[in-house]
C-alpha cells in the first residue's frame, strides 16, 4: 500500500497517525541520497552516519511543523541546516584527501584519477551557494522546485545557480582536459 503513496501522503500518516511503517517506507526512499548529501557536506563516513541519524530523529520530532509542500525539500532543508551548523562548529576545515576516496577510485588509471581529482577540486572551489545547488541537482537528484525551497530562493535562481556552477566547472576543467589529450 505504501509503495503507491506519494511522499507527502506517507508523511501525513506519520504526522497525523504516528504510523511507523509509513515513516520507514518514506525514509527508505531517501536514505541513500540523504546519507550521500551528509557525506559530501561533512567529508567523513562517521560524521555522515551520525548526522543521518540526527536528521532522521529530527524529522520525526518535528513532523508537526511540516504542513504543505514537498517533503523532499523540507527534508533536505533540515539536512542542509544541520550540516551547515556542524561545519560552522568545526575548528579546522577538512581538505579533500585520497583517504576520502573509495579504494577502487584510487586504483584507476592515473589520467582518470587526475580528471576525477580535478573535477572534485573544481566542485570544491565553487562558491557555496553554487556548489550546493549543483550537488542537490545532480547528486541528490532533486527537482529545481525542491532546490529552491531548501535554499529559500526562487526556482529561477536555483536554475541560474546550477547553470553558473556548470559553467564555472567547465571553465576550470577545460585546461585540464586539454592537458590530458
Amino acid at each position: 500500500m505504501h509503495v503507491l503513496m506519494s511522499d507527502e501522503e506517507l508523511f501525513v500518516l506519520v504526522r497525523d497517525h504516528n504510523d511507523e511503517q509509513a515513516y520507514r517506507s518514506l525514509f527508505k526512499r531517501y536514505d541513500k541520497r540523504l546519507y550521500a548529501y551528509c557525506l559530501r557536506a561533512l567529508g567523513s563516513h562517521d560524521e555522515a552516519q551520525d548526522m543521518f541519524q540526527t536528521i532522521s530523529l529530527t524529522v520525526y520530532d518535528k513532523r508537526n511543523s511540516f504542513s504543505d509542500g514537498s517533503f523532499a525539500a523540507w527534508l533536505f532543508t533540515i539536512a542542509r541546516n544541520y550540516c551547515l551548523k556542524a561545519l560552522r562548529g568545526r575548528k579546522n576545515t577538512l581538505e579533500y584527501s585520497d583517504e576520502m576516496m573509495p579504494p577502487e577510485e584510487r586504483e584507476r588509471h592515473s589520467s582518470d584519477f587526475m580528471l576525477k581529482q580535478a573535477l572534485h577540486n573544481a566542485i570544491a572551489k565553487l562558491p557555496e551557494e553554487f556548489r550546493e545547488a549543483l550537488e542537490m541537482k545532480y547528486f541528490d537528484d532533486l527537482p529545481y522546485e525542491d532546490i529552491a525551497k531548501a535554499n529559500g530562493i526562487s526556482v529561477s535562481l536555483a536554475k541560474v545557480r546550477v547553470f553558473r556552477a556548470k559553467k564555472m566547472i567547465q571553465e576550470e576543467m577545460s585546461t585540464i582536459i586539454s592537458e590530458l589529450r
